[in-house]
């Protein structure tokens, strides 16, 4: 399997099914109701909608990065704010999530291979450890957003 087969299987298994050692963010957020998604049980912690918002702008900083851009991480983007917390909003969130998922996904998929051992511009680390990275952010606040789940009482699919 090469690295880029290998980067798309993990970047998959932690975003929507078949991951060994448990629950996906998909599968995590599987049954989460805009009310649980808006509701903060732990002090100083996020929200899981904020959480999901989070992941899905990372997705899009990682992808732009991975096309040579340098986005601005603005804390506004960073962890978008929740204004409204209404079912279509959340849908819209999810909806997001998916769609930067997918653009993230696509471009693990057209990068070049031989450019994932390469040191980024600018930093100390290859570009394999940048997508490496994102995969386990992803799976960083689905961890997260399990522990917000059992602290608001619904226990986490399995």
């Amino acid at each position: 399997m090469s690295e880029r087969t290998r980067l798309i299987d993990l970047a998959d298994r932690a975003y929507k099914a078949d991951a060994w050692y448990g629950g996906s963010l998909l599968e995590i957020l599987d049954g989460v109701t805009p009310a649980m998604a808006a509701k903060h049980p732990a002090k100083s912690a996020h929200s899981i909608w904020e959480l999901v918002e989070h992941v899905a702008s990372w997705n899009i900083i990682v992808t732009q990065r991975m096309q040579g851009e340098m986005p601005s991480v603005t804390e506004e983007f960073n962890f978008p704010p929740v204004h409204k917390p209404t079912p279509a909003a959340w849908k819209a969130t999810l909806k997001r999530l998916a769609a930067s998922q997918a653009l993230f996904r696509r471009e693990i998929a057209r990068f070049p291979e031989a450019k994932l051992g390469r040191m980024r511009p600018g930093v100390k680390h290859t570009w394999s450890v940048l997508i490496y990275g994102q995969v386990e952010h992803c799976l960083y606040h689905a961890a997260q957003i399990a522990l917000l789940r059992r602290a608001l009482g619904k226990p986490v699919p399995s």
